[in-house]
């Protein structure tokens, strides 16, 4: 590569890492990580926490970088899309957390080199994101025992790796979860107001299709066609939970009686008790007596993925 080529690249490509994604993985990744960049021309920065993390995702930004490449799962994800939304600034995805959902869904090599290559060189596809109140996520965002379980996957499960933490999560948030009373008043696919009102083990808005490193909780949904797939799990038994569980891995839940289902540009949520809605696997806002407004942004992330996706 040419010095003109490699200084082209460096104002156009920048490499983030978060070092504790995956339990640690980020940071055991640097020497390849460094290798990658360094050949590439590109500037590596990493970060010491989130804070720092997503001050540097912002001056990426200012500075009009063209490619922010950011290695970690989908929690570092979602910090890095707080700044880069709506701006120019595109987001490459190296997958090296727990669930690397937002990977999978675009398309994303596992392999190192190969998604660094896809991340500087792929085409720019522009999905939407999902918003609550202020803050955005990328892929799945939900408030009941989804959120119950994802407050528990992060913050109390430190032995465990990959797609084993969430099913253990789940087993854990059973044995306390009480099912809340919710209110939902939405714009329905056909432009009526639509309202839904009971107690529910969880209620999911999918921009994408998973979560939970596979689980396939809104199969239909895609993360460019301007929706929001809502999945209402109506209240059920503990016993009768663990028997749904499994099928939302396949996506052969749909249908049963328990769950629900709607499309929606906008809606808004009421709870009896304040919960956290927790967006990628990070809280991102208490739903208190006013509630909180759920809604998409179509177009509002560029994302570089491989040319088949």
């Amino acid at each position: 590569m040419s010095e003109h080529a490699l200084h082209r690249r460096s104002n156009r490509v920048r490499v983030l890492v978060n070092p504790a994604a995956g339990r640690g993985a980020g940071r055991r990744a640097l020497p390849r990580l460094q290798e990658v960049a360094q050949r590439a021309g590109a500037r590596l920065v990493v970060s010491s926490g989130l804070d720092e993390f997503a001050a540097e995702a912002a001056r990426a930004v200012a500075d009009g970088v063209e490619r922010l490449v950011v290695a970690g799962g989908d929690g570092t994800m979602h910090h890095a899309i707080q700044p880069l939304a709506g701006s120019e600034t595109a987001l490459g995805v190296l997958a090296l957390g727990s669930g690397n959902d937002l990977a999978a869904t675009v398309g994303v090599p596992r392999r190192l080199e190969a998604a660094f290559r896809v991340a500087v060189e792929g085409p720019i596809r522009r999905l939407d994101l999902g918003r609550v109140d202020d803050r955005w996520y990328a892929g799945v965002a939900g408030v009941g025992f989804d959120s119950e379980v994802a407050h528990i996957a992060s913050e109390r499960v430190r032995l465990l790796r990959g797609p084993l933490i969430y099913p253990w999560a789940v087993v854990r948030a059973l044995a306390t979860f009480r099912p809340p009373q919710i209110t939902l008043e939405y714009e329905a696919a056909d432009g009526r107001e639509g309202r839904f009102e009971g107690r529910v083990m969880l209620v999911a808005f999918g921009n994408t299709h998973r979560f939970g490193g596979g689980m396939c909780i809104a199969p239909e949904a895609l993360p460019d066609d301007g929706w929001l797939d809502v999945v209402v799990v109506k209240e059920i038994s503990r016993g009768r939970l663990l028997r749904v569980f499994p099928k939302v891995y396949r996506g052969t839940h749909m249908g049963l009686p328990e769950v629900e289902t709607f499309r929606t540009r906008r809606m808004r949520v009421w709870l009896e008790r304040e919960m956290s809605v927790y967006g990628d696997g990070e809280p991102m806002a208490p739903v208190t007596g006013e509630g909180v407004e759920v809604r998409v942004v179509p177009g509002a992330l560029g994302v570089a993925a491989p040319d088949r996706a």
